[in-house]
């Protein structure tokens, strides 16, 4: 009883009011802007004395700072941090003359910037790493867990650096703390046309898909360079939040930035007095993971995806033939050998030549939906399956074949469950294979489980194993030459146990 009822109005009425009163702004760019507003319910108009402020090095304020205020009239205000420090704490008190002030703070970090362009005479690295748990049983079935959502990217450069470079860089790279703003060399894009100052937009000749999640991005010319923020991306031209400041020419590249911190060690060379050479690897900041937009556009078989990249064949593609094995060697007497499966599984060793951004944004696609080395896809052998020994005339779910070895098809788990047929008009038929028995005259005679319609020998390009089988390790290391031409070695395993037919209609024909 005989308590002061609290009401709404009791706060708003008569009050100053900053919206938002705090920010927490986290890791932000240098010469990031942050706004935020003021205004008051007294119903006569107010006079702010002056604001006070703290932790204003390198730091802007930009609005009103004195003079009449009405009520319920909103004043914008803008914090600019073009030269600030690396850790942020401010606050700008609004003095109205009333015995209190009204705070606003700021809590951030400035990421220092790495413009310094690399030296591509020693090929730039990019590495995404997944985590993927393999569970193997005795009999070499086994179980793959892929146990972080996000993968993890990491960067290694080579910076050659002269003359006052040399120890600029040298001294910039010693004190480092905090974060860094790394560009994304290997994925830089051209401009259409140049920048002008007061430009909010920029048109590129072609935009990859790290440029287009990317939030910030650098316009780098020469020993210049300009960091903006992206408002959005629609085809090939970048909305930007704020106006540039600089000029650039058509020349100019634009990089996309990602917040990142070098590892815990970093070497450098010292060739000459004034030339130094320093090898860096950047860990990017997984919990302000920016990745592109994963597309599903792969063909699929029996619910599986198809893996349908070429291995470079200028390089050798190497088989290695791991078998499942049991020894027991007592030292006395003969060993025992038990084989835990028929067969031995193989392990496709392939490099794969990307000479477009696009091509190898596709292969990191694919990674994505397979988690890295979780997921299941079909894959082509190397070489060639077999042979047919003569036409097919009339539909048929057998048809024969020159001597291949198929016959083992039911002791083995090797030999490949499916069948890609390639013809030279550029369709592909898939056949799923039961079962395959040796003929008097050597030839073999495949029992498939579809039929097969009147084919004959001479429009058949030729004739490769499908695999079921997963990427052996979940690092994908891309190695680029140029900003579009990249490689990267895996190695596929085949995979036995798998049930190759899951969906009895999912054989397709493309």
């Amino acid at each position: 009883m005989n308590q002061i009822a609290i009401s709404f109005g009791t706060f708003f009425f008569d009050n100053v009011f900053l919206t938002p009163p705090v920010i927490d702004a986290g890791v932000v760019v240098p010469g990031a802007e942050l706004g935020f507003e003021l205004w008051h319910s007294f119903t006569d108009a107010k006079a702010l004395a002056g604001v006070t402020q703290s932790g204003a090095f390198g730091v802007e304020l930009n609005g009103i700072t004195s003079g009449t205020l009405y009520s319920f009239t909103s004043i914008p205000y803008v914090v600019s941090l073009g030269q600030a420090s690396a850790v942020i704490d401010y606050k700008a008190s609004f003095d109205f003359g009333t015995g209190s002030a009204y705070t606003f703070s700021l809590s951030a970090s400035v990421a220092l910037v790495m413009p310094e362009r690399i030296d591509w005479s020693t090929q730039p690295e990019m590495s995404i790493q997944y985590l993927t748990e393999v569970i193997e049983a005795f009999d070499g079935t086994e179980q793959r867990i892929a146990l972080r959502d996000t993968p993890r990217m990491s960067l290694s450069y080579l910076y050659s650096m002269t003359d006052e470079q040399q120890y600029l860089f040298d001294n910039k790279l010693a004190t480092a703390t905090g974060t860094m703003l790394v560009p994304l060399w290997p994925l830089q894009c051209r401009l259409s046309r140049g920048i002008s100052p007061g430009d909010t937009r920029i048109d590129l000749i072609e935009v990859s898909a790290h440029l287009a999640s990317s939030e910030t991005i650098l316009v780098s010319e020469y020993d210049r360079h300009e960091i903006l923020s992206v408002e959005s991306v629609a085809g090939q031209a970048v909305t930007l939040k704020t106006m540039a400041k600089n000029d650039f020419s058509e020349s100019a590249i634009v990089v996309p930035l990602r917040i990142a911190c070098p590892a815990d060690e970093s070497n450098s060379t010292s060739l000459l007095r004034g030339f130094d050479q320093h090898t860096i690897t950047y860990d990017l900041d997984e919990t302000q993971i920016q990745k592109p937009a994963t597309v599903d556009d792969f063909e699929r078989l029996n619910a599986r995806p198809i893996f349908q990249f070429r291995p470079d064949r200028s390089k050798d593609v190497t088989t290695q033939y791991n078998r499942l094995r049991e020894t027991l060697d007592p030292l006395i007497g003969a060993r025992s050998i038990y084989d835990r499966a028929r067969g031995a599984v193989k392990v496709f060793g392939q490099t794969f030549t990307f000479f477009t951004e696009a091509e190898r944004q596709r292969f990191e696609d694919f990674a994505e939906l397979m988690n890295g080395a979780q997921g299941e896809f079909y894959i082509e052998g190397p070489s060639q399956a077999f042979e047919l020994s003569e036409d097919i005339v009339v539909p048929t779910y057998k048809f024969k074949i020159k001597s291949s070895g198929y016959t083992n098809f039911a002791n083995s788990n090797s030999l490949a469950p499916i069948a890609a047929i390639k013809l030279y008009n550029g369709t592909t038929i898939y056949r799923t294979i039961l079962n395959a028995t040796g003929n008097a005259d050597g030839t073999e005679t495949i029992t498939t489980k579809e039929t097969t319609a009147a084919l004959k020998t001479t429009d058949i390009e030729t004739i490769v194993p499908l695999y079921i089988a997963r990427f052996d390790s979940d690092e994908f290391r891309y190695i680029f030459d140029t900003s579009e031409v990249s490689t990267i070695t895996k190695n596929i395993r085949q995979l036995l146990y798998a049930d190759s037919a899951i969906d009895t209609k999912g054989t397709i024909t493309i």
